[in-house]
């Protein structure tokens, strides 16, 4: 009989131990049940976007090519000078219209007035500003007789668009004949460049002849064209500069 109540009493105690371990303290964490989850790993933070800004003035250089795909190169002075005269392409994107007689898109145009050609560097200049090809401070403009002359530099005439020594029935594209040291083309022959002077005078000045001229003096580099305002020739073009105002 005692052996029996032992017995019992230590089934008793043993069965209360194993039901007070199946018994989760207050607070702590149940134990899972099979597969242990693999901790959750957050994503990565994602990178921040970089706006690049593809539209931004930048100095022109030595070479600037411009809204319309003008090239303008640095000269001394300064400035920087068309490294053509102004073409019938160049001259049609801007102003929406060719007066030249002898039409061609890589042909100077022709037949404009002094008024046509402040018109369009006026236009021109506020084209590239709007574009960010220029900011505020910089300006399309005609050269001053002065700055011509500059431009002229080592320029032949055995490298330029005249009748000289054989006629001539029209202007040539631009670049058809060599550079001058400075990579300008035309300077001298296959259009007057009109110059920027006193608009109080009632005449325009123009410089460095024609693909029509042949007599000697027309030809020489400090021969002057004059005429009005808003007259126009087919043997009339320009050349463009590009100056920082106060320049």
């Amino acid at each position: 009989m005692k052996l029996t109540l032992a017995f019992c009493t230590a089934l008793v105690a043993a069965s209360l131990a194993a039901h007070a371990a199946d018994v989760t303290a207050p607070g702590a964490a149940a134990k899972p049940a099979g597969k242990v989850a693999a901790p959750v790993v957050p994503a990565p933070a994602p990178a921040p976007v970089v706006i690049v800004e593809t539209n931004v003035f930048k100095e022109p250089g030595k070479t600037f090519t411009n809204g319309v795909d003008m090239v303008l190169l640095a000269v001394p002075g300064g400035f920087w000078a068309g490294e053509h005269l102004v073409t019938q392409k160049e001259y049609s994107k801007v102003m929406d219209a060719n007066p030249s007689q002898f039409a061609g898109d890589s042909r100077p145009v022709d037949s404009i007035s002094y008024e046509d050609a402040l018109a369009f560097c006026k236009k021109m200049t506020a084209m590239d500003i709007e574009k960010k090809k220029l900011k505020e401070g910089y300006r399309y403009e005609l050269p001053t007789e002065h700055e011509w002359e500059a431009l002229v530099a080592d320029a032949e005439l055995d490298t330029a668009v005249t009748s000289q020594n054989a006629s001539r029935s029209g202007t040539s594209p631009v670049g058809s004949m060599a550079s001058n040291a400075l990579g300008l083309f035309d300077i001298r022959g296959n259009l007057w460049e009109f110059c920027s002077g006193d608009d109080s005078k009632a005449y325009r000045v123009l410089r460095g002849a024609s693909w029509q001229d042949h007599i000697e003096v027309n030809l020489r580099p400090e021969f002057r064209w004059y005429c009005k305002p808003d007259e126009k020739l087919n043997t009339f073009g320009f050349r463009v500069l590009l100056r920082k105002t106060g320049a």
